[in-house]
């Protein structure tokens, strides 16, 4: 019995001994915490703003004309437009929401681009930066046109902060940028006379104004002009230009349209009227609504400082200009 029992138990210890033995060990805090700091976001998070959490553009933006857009927990901060959440839509890594008037009409457009990405093949902004844009028509092509965070402003904005922040108005503000003196200007159309043979000041002002908004060159370009006192709408409701304004169209509509003035300084006003009147036809018969409406297009002109452009794409432009 004995034996028996002996070789029994070693049986036992042979089987047991043989077995792979699995250790459990606790799981370490320092793996938990790498695994939590790899999920946090940092810098602009898109999939939170789509979830109507701002948090991660929080705070102060500046443009290069000193604009602001401010941003808490929430949304935007302004007693006159809102964000409107139901517009988001994002391409890729690139987002774009609607700032819509609280009461009225108007508003405008973002683009939120966190850093490393670019707003279009033109896009003149600092790409190793968080950025919005923000306006009505794409222009790219000027850093100014860019938001930035108070605290990562490029170097050549460091008199934003030195300026009058009194001001709440874009034309005000956009006016401190053009620091050219007045014979600087006529010194410029000059050089315009000199660059360009052959065309007038206002044409030549009509090619960098489009190349400045569109940013192409158009398959034919037509100028037609509006004196002050006419209808925005040419329905005849609504409220009047105030002052003598341009137009540029081309044949084919998705090409895109400017409506401008010209304010003989080196600024142009650029209004944001509609290339096609898409309301309802109650809507567009109603003068209450048109004059709210029209309005809202004055409110939203914007006075920037022309750039001269690229030489070639305005005497492409110029060559199809009739």
């Amino acid at each position: 019995m004995k034996k028996g029992l002996v070789i029994v138990l070693s049986a036992l210890v042979l089987a047991s001994c043989s077995r792979p033995q699995r250790t459990v060990s606790p799981k370490s805090s320092d793996t938990k915490q790498t695994s939590t700091s790899e999920k946090k976001q940092s810098g602009m998070d898109l999939k939170a703003i789509k979830a109507k959490d701002y948090s991660s553009i929080k705070g102060t933006w500046i443009d290069g004309r000193g604009n602001e857009l401010v941003f808490d927990d929430k949304g935007l901060v302004s007693e006159d437009v809102e964000l409107d959440a139901s517009s988001f839509k994002q391409k890729d890594q690139i987002a774009e929401m609607t700032v819509s008037a609280k009461s009225g009409v108007g508003g405008y457009g973002l683009l939120f681009l966190p850093k490393g990405q670019k707003a279009g093949k033109d896009d003149a902004s600092d790409k190793s930066k968080d950025r919005i844009w923000a306006g009505q028509s794409p222009a790219y092509g000027d850093d100014d046109n860019f938001y930035y965070r108070k605290k990562e402003q490029p170097k050549d904005r460091e008199q934003v902060d030195t300026d009058d922040s009194s001001s709440k108005s874009k034309t005000s503000k956009a006016k401190k940028w053009n620091t050219r003196s007045d014979s600087e200007v006529k010194s410029s159309k000059k050089a315009d006379q000199n660059d360009y043979p052959g065309y007038t000041d206002a044409q030549v002002e009509a090619a960098r104004v489009w190349a400045y908004v569109i940013k192409n060159v158009p398959s034919e370009l037509n100028i037609s002009n509006s004196a002050a006192g006419t209808k925005i709408y040419n329905g005849g409701l609504g409220v009047d230009y105030p002052k003598d304004m341009r137009q540029l169209f081309t044949p084919i509509s998705a090409e895109g349209h400017v409506t401008y003035a010209s304010n003989g300084d080196g600024t142009v006003t650029i209004y944001p009227v509609p290339s096609h009147w898409q309301q309802s036809a109650d809507e567009l018969n109603s003068e209450e609504f048109m004059t709210q409406f029209t309005q809202g297009i004055l409110d939203h002109a914007e006075t920037v400082t022309l750039p001269d452009g690229d030489p070639d794409m305005i005497r492409q432009i110029l060559a199809v200009l009739k």
